[in-house]
């Protein structure tokens, strides 16, 4: 019989040995675990517009009333009415861009990849469509001016500091802003760093549970002061670069006026459409996106701006 000391061989081939890792059979996975991203959340959100679709215009003209008219009604008995002039209509013209999105993948990696590269495309075609139509309605909304709520004591972006993070009575402010303006607060948005905040404050936690025929919007966490609260990262992260004077995001809530009408207007020329061919004379397969579009803010009386960071 052999030692202990004999059966140990210096030499052994084993998966470090040089090239042998090579003769190893590898199984590769027949899907791809997809990049998820927020996308259709600020669309519930706005007045949507195809006025324009399917004609030769190329832009839309939005009118709305500025402001409450004033009508005289004093009236001398037997005389004619004192007339009032409607001075109080304004419009915004929003003229869509194009958006022309194309993803090529050719037919010999089409062929010889383990996973679907044809079907991932059009997925991820579509996903960015999405995200970039809610990118022009942050866009827009940011535009407002009118009602604004700081964290902290801050008054300006350069004066947000490190702690001005938001806070439920930040949120009830940003209510009233809007009822002032004789809107009615309707929708909220935060980022998901600011639901980190919020959901230290056990008022902000213990809102009232929905009514059994309550639609729950996408991304939405709850019902807090009349607002229904959604969470999406496609509310904005700001930073030095935006002159903030601390890392934080600019949420806000949107309201409605009496008719059910939303501060914004999405616009569009062409609705978003994706499609696919494959041309033998590349040897490629083709996936397409075609939109045109573009955000109007209407009613800027009906958003309030929320500045706050992060931490």
């Amino acid at each position: 019989m052999r030692s202990l000391q004999e059966l140990q061989a210096a030499n052994i081939t084993d998966t470090s040995t040089t090239q042998i890792s090579e003769f190893q059979a590898t199984k590769f996975a027949q899907d791809i675990q997809k990049y998820q991203e927020d996308f259709r959340f600020l669309q519930n959100a706005v007045n949507v517009d195809k006025s324009i679709v399917g004609t030769r215009d190329n832009a839309a003209r939005l009118f709305f009333a500025s402001s409450h008219l004033a009508v005289t009604a004093t009236h001398t008995e037997g005389g004619e009415r004192t007339y009032t002039e409607m001075t109080n209509l304004d419009s915004v013209t929003v003229t869509p861009t194009w958006d022309l999105g194309a993803i090529a993948i050719s037919k010999e990696i089409a062929k010889t990849c383990s996973v679907d590269l044809i079907e991932l495309a059009k997925y991820m075609i579509a996903q960015d469509g999405e995200k970039k139509v809610e990118a022009a309605i942050v866009t827009a909304i940011e535009g407002a001016t009118t009602n604004v709520v700081w964290g902290g004591d801050a008054s300006s972006v350069g004066t947000l500091e490190t702690g001005d993070t938001i806070t439920p009575s930040m949120l009830k402010k940003a209510k009233g802003q809007i009822r002032k303006q004789d809107g009615i607060p309707k929708f909220g948005f935060i980022h998901a760093e600011q639901e980190i905040d919020l959901i230290e404050f056990s008022d902000f936690t213990n809102a009232a549970e929905y009514g059994s025929n309550e639609i729950v919007l996408n991304g939405e966490i709850g019902k807090y002061i009349g607002i229904k609260w959604i969470v999406t990262t496609n509310v904005n992260a700001k930073d030095s670069g935006d002159s903030w004077g601390a890392d934080g995001h600019l949420c806000f809530v949107l309201g409605q006026n009496a008719q059910g009408q939303n501060a914004c207007t999405l616009v569009w020329k062409e609705m978003l459409s994706y499609s696919y061919e494959y041309l033998p004379r590349y040897a490629n397969h083709y996936i397409y996106r075609d939109a045109s579009y573009a955000v109007g803010l209407v009613q800027e009386k009906l958003i309030t701006l929320i500045y706050a960071t992060d931490a």
